[in-house]
């Protein structure tokens, strides 16, 4: 009377299922060489990017070694130069500071303690790069480690002799190493204005 939808019985049900499958429904295969791609590149995304990385070695002694070590010894007396003029400005504070003399001791021995770090860390380069690399890792961690725990004696030492305004100082010194690194540039260029009037 209605219209009654009839709803398939357990006979119409295995027989549907007996039924081979449709073409649009059978799984498709893949082509091999789809496969292989997106394997290798997945395996390009995930691969290291240095590990391909080609090294232009120079040689020992050569000129063009003589002048990248020259523009090396540049790049470093440009930092402690920049470390030296910014713990320079760093003794404005002694306006605001107190006590004055305190900070501003604080601030002579960050200046020294950065000093030491730019030289301890130029040496350590000096020294990685005539090692094999992995041996290299480990020297630089080492030497890194030594530069963290210079920093914290000395900012606990100057802290516990002179008291916290001086240890303030202090580290504001240490930390105008990377300061000094954005001012590298603008260093370099004084430096060769300065060589040219000589």
């Amino acid at each position: 009377m209605f219209g009654r939808k009839k709803l398939p019985g357990l006979r119409q049900m295995l027989h549907e299922m007996a039924q081979p499958p449709e073409p649009d429904d059978e799984p498709k295969l893949r082509d091999p060489e789809d496969i292989d791609r997106e394997i290798a590149e997945e395996e390009a995304e995930t691969k290291d990017p240095d590990e391909d990385l080609v090294v232009d070695p120079i040689a020992e002694g050569s000129e063009r070694a003589e002048e990248e070590l020259r523009e090396a010894e540049a790049v470093y007396r440009d930092l402690i130069t920049g470390c030296i003029f910014l713990c320079a400005v760093l003794l404005l504070g002694m306006l605001v500071a107190r006590p004055a003399l305190r900070y501003a001791a604080g601030v002579a021995i960050g200046c020294g303690v950065a000093v030491y770090l730019l030289v301890h860390m130029y040496r350590s380069i000096g020294w990685e790069l005539s090692m094999e690399p992995e041996q290299a890792m480990r020297y630089s961690r080492k030497r890194t480690v030594i530069r963290y725990v210079v920093v914290l004696l000395a900012a606990v030492a100057v802290m516990l002799g002179l008291g916290k305004t001086a240890g303030v100082g202090c580290l504001l010194a240490i930390l105008t190493i990377k300061p000094a690194a954005y001012l590298q540039p603008f260093t370099a260029k004084i430096r060769r204005k300065m060589n040219l009037r000589r």
